[in-house]
């Protein structure tokens, strides 16, 4: 679905819906990454290994500008991040660092 002037944008979530819109809008074949890492959580029964995102309320998403209002019509989706009154973009070295480091 991505093409040559897609680019990646940092797409806001409701509160700890990024893994299911993340879920979502790659079903719906959008280029999405949501950076997980694994945390030990103690419940007072036991202790357990979970997923969760790096960075809670955001996920990155590869699409056009065009395409980009799209996204608001599946559940948890709020808004994009905008840097100087525009929708901030993120460069492809940016994410292949991330995914790199994790």
């Amino acid at each position: 679905m991505a093409s040559p002037e897609a680019c990646w944008h940092v797409l806001y979530t409701k509160p700890r819906n990024e893994k299911k819109v993340a879920e979502r809008l790659s079903d719906a074949g959008y280029i999405v990454y949501c950076p997980l890492q694994k945390v030990r959580r103690q419940w007072s029964d036991r202790v357990k290994v979970v997923e969760e995102p790096l960075f809670k309320g955001y996920l990155f998403i590869k699409i056009e500008e065009k395409k980009r209002d799209e996204v608001f019509s599946f559940p948890g989706t709020v808004r994009y991040l905008f840097w100087l009154r525009r929708p901030a973009v993120v460069r492809e070295e940016e994410i292949h660092t991330i995914q790199k480091w994790l």
